[in-house]
Formats: structure tokens, sequence, C-alpha cells
């Protein structure tokens, strides 16, 4: 479970420092040209779940089962995996 603990650390990190690195890119319009609000407010929920995460998985891996600390771990990308692929139904 450790191994797995610190390869959703990385991978949560990652995807958290990569949608920090655009938001600029995105969340530069919110009033004028970018996304709607809801859009935004999920954006950077997202942002704090990527950094979040980890840190709730580490803190809680010795009195939870190992099944839910790598729930929590693998929160983020499991996330984002199901709104990329429910994206084309709110187009």
């Amino acid at each position: 479970m450790l191994a797995a603990l610190i390869i959703a650390t990385v991978l949560d990190l990652g995807l958290g420092l990569l949608l920090a690195s655009v938001s600029g890119f995105i969340l530069q319009g919110v009033n004028n040209t970018g996304p709607m609000m809801p859009d935004a407010v999920f954006f950077v929920l997202m942002i704090a779940l990527c950094f979040g995460a980890p840190i709730a998985a580490w803190s809680v891996r010795r009195r939870l089962a190992p099944a839910v600390v790598l729930a929590i771990a693998y929160s983020p990308p499991i996330v984002l995996v199901a709104a990329l692929s429910a994206e084309p139904l709110f187009v």
C-alpha cells in the first residue's frame, strides 16, 4: 500500500501543479470571456483537492482501512476522468 500511496501522491501533486500552471489561461476572463462561474469554482476546487487529498491520505493512513486511504489518495484523478468523460454531455 505504501508504494501505491507514494504513486498517488506524485500523481496528485503533478496534476495540481499542471492545473495551477494553466489556471491563468483558463480563469483569466471569468468575468468577460472565460468559463462560467460554476466551471471556475469547479476548477479551483479541483486544484484544492489535488493538493489536499495526499495530505489527508497520509494523515489517516494508520487509522483507516487501506482501501479507503487509497480511495482518498486517488480521488483527484478519478474526479478528473469523470469530468472529462462527462464533458461532451454538457456542450
